[in-house]
């Protein structure tokens, strides 16, 4: 017998798909949340018990995010088993890329995302996690180029708000290239790197 939570979560699971569907479809600002309720086959206040649109798509995101999250930590674990560490900034830089792929894989949905973060509205629980472990992950690479502890929080949090510039500079520029704001880490990283590499001959 399926208890009252299993059919809440249930439901739930089935508003969010659908809401999925339709984004990906229609798009964010086109898809009605009458739409999202007919194609889950609930009620519109089923929908807004669940969140509204933009809060739909948050937890969404974030979805995809964990996943990609789950994803890269047992590669980067395989990786570091099977093979020696490369130069930091190439490290570094494969850190970020399964999630800037992500943004620019659907740069007008990324755009609704950022916009949504922005409001203060809606707090994305897996994004901000995710930066407690991106920031450790940036500074071990750091700690094994020679950089003192101290030095490698200091560059982690430097690069790390670096990245975050990109995908929301990328978000809110409207384009679909992201050459420019990715060219832009690209070059913080190598700076912040090279720098301690210089320092150390």
């Amino acid at each position: 017998m399926t208890s009252r939570r299993e059919q809440r979560e249930a439901t739930r699971e089935r508003v969010m798909s659908a809401a999925g569907r339709l984004f990906a479809a229609r798009g964010f600002e086109s898809t009605t949340v009458r739409e999202i309720a007919g194609e889950a086959g609930v009620s519109v206040g089923t929908v807004m018990a669940v969140g509204d649109k933009a809060a739909i798509l948050v937890e969404l995101f974030d979805r995809r995010i964990d996943a990609l999250h789950r994803t890269r930590a047992e590669k980067a674990a395989a990786n570091r088993t099977a093979s020696s560490p490369g130069r930091p900034a190439d490290e570094i830089l494969a850190l970020f890329a399964p999630f800037v792929d992500l943004f620019y894989g659907d740069p007008a949905l990324a755009r609704q995302y950022a916009a949504a973060l922005v409001t203060g509205k809606h707090r994305a629980g897996v994004f901000h996690e995710l930066a407690a472990v991106l920031r450790r992950e940036i500074g071990d690479v750091l700690a094994r180029a020679g950089f003192t502890p101290e030095a490698a929080a200091r560059g982690a949090a430097a690069i790390h708000l670096a990245y975050l510039g990109t995908l929301f500079a990328g978000a809110g520029a409207g384009g679909d290239d992201p050459s420019g704001p990715v060219d832009d880490l690209v070059s913080v990283v190598q700076f912040i790197t090279e720098h301690q590499e210089s320092e150390q001959q």
